[in-house]
């Protein structure tokens, strides 16, 4: 009997053990099995914080904690356009943007030239040569075919607006000054957009000639070429042109042309003696070259920067020249 008894207990203790280390181990089972999500959604949460100026802005990771404000961080970061990772994606992105606004200005430009060639001589570019000359440099350019033929379509069209060429001057911080070509169909309204990023970035207006006579109105020939300077400066001497520069360096290091300098009268010869020997002419147009480039502090260039690229955005501004050095 008390053999029995003892049997009982023992068995009756067995399945108590048994019991216990189910539990155990449903538990830990129980915790590992919620303990993936929460890992996920730490991983989710890990991000890089893009704040120009910031150490951050350098790619550094940031780890959040899976908090309630987690999940406001991760909908702002799924919800933006793009997730740059480090300085060379920014500037790849910043350069992409400026390149992609700087084509959009190059074909506005070229429609507006194209519509007052067709409304002074018809759209036969053969019987109207400054057309066809404005429509050779446009594909010369870059500009697409189907943009200039669009432009050609309308430009006869009472609707089509007169455009007018205009210029405005402007001290800027430093001593150093703005002409402003303006190529616009309504003079009151470029004034006014002018006025605005005057007044915002802290210039100040001139009176006309005022800043002009520190620059001389010359032809510009941009030529696309790998030739030297030498065989580039033979050639340019050839054609007509007064003085060349190589264009500045790209980001490998490479010049991507030259500008060729020419007397206002020459312009158009010049481009066409560089086309006929064999250069790639891909732009011809009379700038504002200054006299006397002068240096100014960092802090006033960086001032004037600012105001160069808002005053370039705006439609109506067709250029911006400045003496900066």
């Amino acid at each position: 009997m008390r053999s029995c008894s003892a049997c009982f207990f023992v068995l009756g203790l067995a399945t108590l053990l048994c019991f216990v280390n189910s539990e155990i181990l449903g538990n830990k089972l129980a915790f590992a099995t919620s303990a993936v999500p929460a890992l996920r959604r730490f991983e989710t949460n890990r991000c890089v914080l893009q704040e120009p100026g910031s150490a951050f802005a350098l790619g550094t990771s940031l780890v959040l904690a899976p908090t309630e404000n987690s999940a406001r961080v991760q909908r702002a970061s799924n919800g933006a356009s793009s997730l740059f990772m480090g300085r060379a994606a920014a500037v790849r992105a910043n350069k992409k943007g400026k390149t992609d606004a700087a084509k959009a200005k190059l074909y506005s430009r070229y429609g507006k030239m194209v519509t007052m060639a067709v409304k002074a001589g018809g759209t036969d570019p053969v019987a109207n040569v400054q057309l066809g000359k404005i429509l050779e440099q446009a594909k010369s350019a870059g500009v697409p075919k189907a943009n200039l033929e669009n432009v050609l379509k309308k430009a006869n069209s009472k609707d089509t607006a007169d455009y007018k060429e205009l210029q405005m001057e402007v001290y800027a911080h430093g001593g150093v000054g703005f002409v402003i070509d303006i190529l616009t169909d309504n003079n009151n309204r470029a004034a006014g957009d002018i006025r605005t990023v005057v007044n915002k970035k802290n210039l100040k207006l001139a009176e006309p000639g005022s800043v002009a006579f520190n620059f001389d109105r010359v032809g510009l020939v941009q030529v696309q070429t790998d030739a030297d300077e030498d065989t580039m400066t033979e050639a340019a001497v050839d054609a007509g042109a007064d003085d060349l520069e190589q264009m500045p360096a790209d980001e490998d290091g490479k010049s991507n042309g030259y500008n060729v300098f020419t007397e206002k009268a020459d312009l158009m010869a010049v481009a066409d003696g560089l086309k006929e020997a064999g250069y790639t002419v891909t732009e011809a147009a009379f700038i504002w070259k200054p006299k006397a480039p002068m240096e100014i502090s960092e802090a006033d260039e960086e001032l004037n920067l600012e105001a160069l690229d808002m005053l370039e955005e705006l439609d109506d501004v067709d250029a911006v020249f400045t003496n900066m050095a």
